[in-house]
């Protein structure tokens, strides 16, 4: 993958961090709705806690997609821990999806996050080799750069 490609594929995971994260301290309730079949009591302080804590976490890793789109040093780590991050929890969608507690939008924002960490691994992967067609028609073998 290339250095633009990485960079965009690192801004539009910051904002899906970003903007899921902030939806989901900003409205609760909606965000239950839509993606849960069952609820926590947010009047339990502890469970409110620890909700607001995972979605500001989720908010922080946006902000660290944000800080290795702009810091290409600071990638191959972020890439790394993202696809590993974002792998768990598709596995944590589908399973909740599984058993019944999780609704097809969450699911689907779970494939969202699979997806994304399987760039996340493409975008380690520099100097990969690629198949193309010379002029000529002939498959020819290149390096990436």
């Amino acid at each position: 993958m290339t250095e633009s490609w990485t960079k965009r594929l690192l801004w539009v995971a910051a904002a899906w961090n970003i903007l899921g994260g902030a939806s989901a301290l900003w409205d609760p309730a909606q965000h239950f709705a839509q993606l849960y079949t069952a609820s926590l009591s947010l009047d339990d302080p502890l469970q409110l806690f620890f909700y607001r804590c995972t979605w500001i976490n989720v908010i922080a890793w946006g902000v660290a997609y944000a800080l290795a789109a702009m810091l290409p040093l600071s990638r191959t780590v972020v890439l790394a821990a993202g696809a590993a991050g974002k792998s768990a929890y598709f596995v944590a969608c589908a399973a909740l999806f599984a058993g019944g507690t999780g609704s097809g939008m969450l699911l689907a924002a779970g494939i969202v996050d699979v997806l994304m960490a399987g760039l996340f691994v493409a975008a380690l992967l520099p100097g990969r080799r690629v198949r193309a067609l010379s002029p000529d028609g002939q498959a020819a073998s290149r390096a990436r750069p």
